[in-house]
């Protein structure tokens, strides 16, 4: 299913809308529990980095034909945008 919606374009379309309207369920429940302003632009920024390391992770799954670990990709990924994270991987020393 993966492959299927990486290969063709319009679900991929639809992929990312979908995308979209989960920031826009995902950012009011993570505001609630955050202490920033109804107006900042972090829980939405957070919301859309969490659903893109995602996407990133099941992209790079979907290549290895499922071989590597879901989890591990996507932990690899989320320690990309977290700077209080070591990122480790082939281009890191």
């Amino acid at each position: 299913m993966a492959r299927m919606l990486a290969e063709a374009p319009s679900l991929r379309a639809r992929q990312l809308a979908k995308e979209l309207s989960w920031q826009d369920l995902l950012v009011p429940r993570w505001h609630a529990g955050s202490a920033s302003t109804p107006d900042a632009p972090d829980p939405r920024a957070l919301v859309a980095a969490a659903l893109g390391c995602f996407s990133a992770a099941v992209h790079v799954w979907t290549a290895s034909g499922g071989t590597l670990s879901l989890p591990a990709l996507l932990d690899q990924a989320m320690s990309a945008v977290d700077d209080r994270r070591p990122v480790s991987g082939p281009n890191t020393t």
